[in-house]
């Protein structure tokens, strides 16, 4: 039997922070690349080679790797029943993150959207 939330609520919130981050910087690594048409094969092979010479994707990559490591850790230790709803809390970083980053927009139906998520994690968590 797993442990109630507090035996892995640090570790569940980290995971969820870095992998908020490495989307972010996944995204800001994508804005750097430069696409072009052609062949299938040749396009493929140029945005690969753009990929993993771009430090803001393999950032990101490496934020999502080591996010996954602690999740792994973190649902040891709790329900997963418990511990997944709060993975939710990823858009919330990310919408605060992608504003303060990337410049996006934050319009108040995006804010209303994220305090339903917030108030749905709260009554899960108080289970």
């Amino acid at each position: 039997m797993k442990h109630n939330l507090g035996d892995g609520l640090y570790l569940i919130l980290l995971s969820i922070f870095m992998g908020a981050l490495g989307q972010v910087l996944l995204k800001m690594g994508a804005n750097k690349l430069v696409l072009t048409g052609g062949p299938l094969v040749t396009a493929f092979i140029q945005g690969i080679t753009q990929i993993i010479k771009n430090p803001l994707i393999l950032g990101g990559f490496l934020l999502f790797g080591l996010s996954s490591l602690i999740w792994i850790v973190a649902i040891s230790k709790v329900e997963l029943s418990l511990a997944y709803p709060m993975v939710s809390l990823g858009y919330v970083l990310v919408l605060f993150l992608s504003w303060a980053f990337l410049g996006e927009t934050l319009s108040l139906i995006r804010i209303s959207g994220v305090l339903v998520i917030c108030l749905g994690v709260y009554l899960i968590a108080q289970s």
